[in-house]
């Protein structure tokens, strides 16, 4: 464990603290009905929300305002302004990365934080997001355009 994860743990047991998805005060009449069972996901449920997909938005890019306002993601990202990595299509629906950010590796540069969670989100979204069916259907016409030129300087057709 890192550090900071006992100083949380520690922390939050000082506190008698619930933090949501994480810990939750629990009466003993419970732990009792459960036949004293101390698993953590009985009691916190620490799991995320299933991952978002919009359709749209793969198959045209950009990135779902929705999806960024989730109260999950706004959780993980606490206050990050996202205008730092992306720019607002005017379309009020999606975002797009900056024009600036022409590679994945280039956002943990951009996004000026080491929090590895807030990267590992913008990471995914230009995953998930950035290359739209669209634009690979053009490369693919693109890529069997020139093959053919290749195969025709070499003689065949």
């Amino acid at each position: 464990m890192r550090i900071q994860d006992i100083e949380k743990i520690v922390s939050t047991f000082d506190n008698y603290a619930e933090l949501r998805r994480y810990s939750r005060i629990v009466p003993i009449e419970e732990i009792r009905e459960n036949d004293y069972n101390l698993n953590i996901r009985r009691y916190a449920d620490t799991s995320p929300p299933p991952e978002i997909f919009d359709v749209k938005a793969i198959l045209h890019g950009g990135i779902p305002i929705h999806e960024v306002q989730s109260e999950y993601i706004q959780e993980t990202l606490n206050g990050f302004d996202v205008s730092v990595v992306f720019v607002d299509r005017g379309d009020g629906e999606y975002y797009d990365f900056k024009p600036s950010i022409e590679t994945k590796e280039m956002i943990r540069g951009v996004v000026g934080t080491d929090d590895p969670a807030i990267i590992s989100l913008f990471e995914r979204w230009w995953d998930k997001y950035k290359v739209s069916l669209r634009e690979l259907d053009e490369q693919v016409v693109e890529a069997e355009m020139v093959m053919k030129g290749f195969l025709q300087e070499l003689g065949y057709e």
